[in-house]
Order: C-alpha cells, then sequence, then structure tokens
C-alpha cells in the first residue's frame, strides 16, 4: 500500500506562469529548475495499491477518484510518496516524459480547497504579452469584459476548444494578436524514416520532434480503435541519441489509457506489436485569419452547451502554440506575421 499526496500549481499564485511546463522549459523560464512550492495547492491525500508512479498517473488520469476535486494530474504537478512498500518516499515532479524526484517544501503550500463553484480556468492571450491561465466567472459578462466588448466563438483547430475574442476587433482598431494557421499536415512515414528523423534532429541539437506509432489491430486481443493504438514518441529517448548507449523508447497512448510506457520491450520480440504506420505532423505556415484584440481559448465540447474549462493537456498545447506574441508587416503584397519575446523580464508565460 502506497500513501502520497497531490499537488498542483494554483493559477492565481503562479506569478512565473509555468502552470503545464515541463523540467527543460522551466529551467529556460526561470535559470533554474528549482520549484517554486508556494505556488502549488496541496490537493489531494490518499492511498492505493501501485508498484510505479504511473499507476498513480494513470488512475488520476483516466479513472478518478470520487473524493478527488483537482485536475487531471498533468505536467508540472508534485506527487508525494510518503510511504510505501514498493516506491521510495520523497517528492516526484510530473514531467513532459515520467518524473523528476526534486526537493520541495510543502510546509509553504496551501491547503486544499474546493473549487469555486460557477468559474473556469482559461487560457488568456492578451497582444504583445506571453499567454497564461486564468480562472473567470463562467458568465458573459465576465466574458465580455475579457475581450472588451461583445464576443465571438471562433473554432478553427480539430480539438474541440473554442477562440473568444471581440467580435468587431478589426472594424474598431483593436490591436493585432495572433494569426491562425492552419492545422499541421500529416506526413506518413515508414518506422524507419522516423527514427531517421528523430536521430537527425537530436545530433543537430534541433527541438525535439513528436512522431506517432500505430500499432496494428492483429498486435493486440481484442479491439481498439486507432486512437487506441497510437502511441505518441519524442525524438528525446535514448535510442535515438548517438553516444547514450540505450534502446528505451517511452510513449503515451492518444487516448490516454496508457501514459509514459516502455514501448522498445513491446517491439521486439516473437510476440512484438506489429507497426501500421507512423506519421509526423508538420506545422503549415498558411495564415487564415488574424485575431484583433485580447482572446481566450476554452474548451468547448460540441454536445455541451457552454463553454468549459481548459484541461491541462490543451493548456498546454495551446499555450505552446501562442506563445510568442507577434508583429505585422506587409512585404510584397503579403501580409507576414514575426515572432518576438517581449522585453518584460517577469515573463508572462
Amino acid at each position: 500500500m502506497t500513501e502520497f499526496s497531490i499537488y498542483q500549481i494554483n493559477v492565481d499564485r503562479d506569478t512565473a506562469n509555468v502552470c503545464f511546463i515541463g523540467m527543460e522549459s522551466l529551467e529556460k523560464i526561470k535559470g533554474t529548475k528549482e520549484v517554486n512550492a508556494a505556488a502549488y495547492d496541496r490537493v489531494y491525500d490518499g492511498k492505493m495499491d501501485c508498484i510505479s508512479l504511473e499507476n498513480i498517473y494513470q488512475k488520476f488520469n483516466v479513472d478518478h477518484p470520487a473524493d478527488y476535486k483537482g485536475r487531471s494530474l498533468s505536467v508540472s504537478d508534485v506527487v508525494e510518496i510518503r510511504e510505501s512498500d514498493t516506491l521510495n518516499p520523497g517528492f516526484y515532479f510530473v514531467d513532459s516524459i515520467g518524473f523528476k524526484s526534486i526537493s520541495f517544501d510543502k510546509s509553504l503550500c496551501k491547503e486544499p480547497v474546493e473549487a469555486g463553484s460557477g468559474k473556469i480556468s482559461i487560457l488568456l492571450v492578451e497582444p504583445n504579452k506571453y499567454p497564461k491561465m486564468i480562472e473567470i466567472d463562467d458568465t458573459l459578462e465576465a466574458m465580455q469584459a475579457i475581450v472588451g466588448g461583445d464576443i465571438e466563438e471562433y473554432m478553427p483547430f480539430e480539438d474541440e476548444v473554442a477562440i473568444v475574442c471581440h467580435e468587431e476587433g478589426k472594424l474598431i482598431g483593436l490591436p493585432p494578436n495572433r494569426a491562425i494557421y492552419a492545422e499541421p499536415e500529416t506526413v506518413e512515414l515508414t518506422y524507419s524514416e522516423l527514427a531517421d528523423r528523430f536521430r537527425n534532429a537530436e545530433s543537430e541539437g534541433k527541438k525535439h520532434l513528436t512522431g506517432y506509432i500505430v500499432f496494428s489491430q492483429e498486435s493486440f486481443n481484442k479491439p481498439y480503435d486507432e486512437k487506441s493504438r497510437t502511441y505518441a514518441v519524442s525524438s528525446d529517448n535514448k535510442a535515438f541519441k548517438a553516444g547514450l548507449g540505450g534502446y528505451s523508447i517511452y510513449g503515451s497512448c492518444l487516448d490516454g489509457s496508457d501514459p509514459c510506457v516502455r514501448l522498445d520491450g513491446y517491439m521486439r520480440g516473437e510476440n512484438a506489436w506489429k507497426i501500421e504506420k507512423c506519421y509526423l505532423k508538420e506545422a503549415s505556415r498558411e495564415m487564415l485569419d488574424i485575431i484583433c484584440g485580447k482572446f481566450f481559448i476554452c474548451h468547448a465540447p460540441y454536445e455541451a452547451e457552454r463553454f468549459q474549462s481548459l484541461p491541462p493537456d490543451l493548456a498546454e498545447k495551446y499555450r505552446e502554440k501562442f506563445q510568442y506574441p507577434e508583429r505585422f508587416a506587409r512585404i510584397n503584397d503579403k501580409i507576414v506575421a514575426v515572432p518576438f519575446k517581449p522585453a518584460k523580464a517577469d515573463r508572462e508565460r
């Protein structure tokens, strides 16, 4: 039996705006990997039988206990193992891949509080600033106050998220904020081609790539849809880094049921999972629109009647998508957007 606690960043006290940010990005933003415990709330204390931290991760992503009031466990959360037959006591930071053991002064954290009713968490995107998560009243008046007038819902993405902006932002001359680009194009590859792309990215010191491996239905004893057979894999794995002498490949299933699993063991041997296809999503730079004035991003399920809080995985995705503010210029009769880093020292991100 394992006794544990879960700590999550309170967005109202997140002055450095590092909620849902991994350790590598945290160091780039703050210049240190030190986690500020004062920004965290202790949101849960519990017990469960588990053999790894991944068991806790899965439980608090796809099968929340009835008394759990926090967000789904995600990047930047901290798990404290207090007592355990199988795990070492300590504090563990939920990173982009796996967990990192950290120093964490829990005395600086706030006690659990009930989530306030009638509020939603959104990603606010302002001109010339980094995006940040905030909590607002779930009312039309609060949303209008954010954008400065009547609101318009815009859903250009595959995800069930909405951009909520000023209905007449362009007409009344609000400042250009961010460009909206076409969704990434899917480029299908063999596994060998995907691995080569990963190795090249790591050897050249480029930004880590994310690819997707789809395993065939015949690899499993019961039927799964394609999403449940698809694993997101980063080039930031030992198998794709020269000189590390490792073969490990960690990935996470797109349906959330199998996070941070070591795949290389399943990809070898007599009963190896067979690969149906692999693919990358390459960003398109086709500009579809420009949003003028402040806007925010929220969860907008097609079957729901109201906007909802942005889940942690989508918050992280769209914070990264709109990370940098943009300046706009007309060059050769074409409008171009140029990302820039605000001069302000204390980042909004």
